[in-house]
């Protein structure tokens, strides 16, 4: 495990998550600025605190897993980190005493996806730069 590529990744998936989620979200009501820091202020911690250690566990899972095709582990760790993403979104609803408007999908589909969204970012960033420091190392 490379503790410092993950803290890496982290810190670009708060970057990135943030530009496309302001992005995304910026209306007329409310501007580009606006949602720059409320989803920094908001998606920092929840990726630091939840991501970040749901990123560990879920990569020792799949590292005990021997999997013949490549294409099948790629394609199970990107589903297996918007599973965490999901879960994340969960976790912060029951720390933030949500109740039982958890259940009212209306109310958490749209965190919910961005949850998602921000754990499917983080692995990609993260393969990204294991591919980039092998690369880098090899060369070296």
């Amino acid at each position: 495990m490379n503790m410092g590529r993950k803290l890496m990744t982290t810190i670009l998936t708060i970057i990135c998550f943030t530009l496309a989620a302001s992005l995304i979200s910026m209306n007329e009501s409310y501007s580009f600025d606006f949602y720059m820091i409320m989803y920094l202020v908001y998606a920092t911690p929840l990726i630091v605190l939840i991501g970040l250690p749901l990123s560990i566990l879920l990569d020792d899972l799949l590292r005990r897993i021997q999997f013949v095709n490549h294409m099948l582990y790629l394609s199970t760790r990107i589903l297996g980190y918007a599973c965490a993403g999901v879960l994340g979104m969960y976790i912060y609803y029951v720390l933030t005493g949500a109740g039982e408007e958890i259940l009212n999908f209306k109310e958490t589909l749209v965190l919910t996806l961005l949850g998602a969204f921000a754990a499917i970012l983080f692995v990609m960033i993260d393969m990204g730069l294991e591919v980039w420091l092998q690369t880098r190392s090899r060369k070296s």
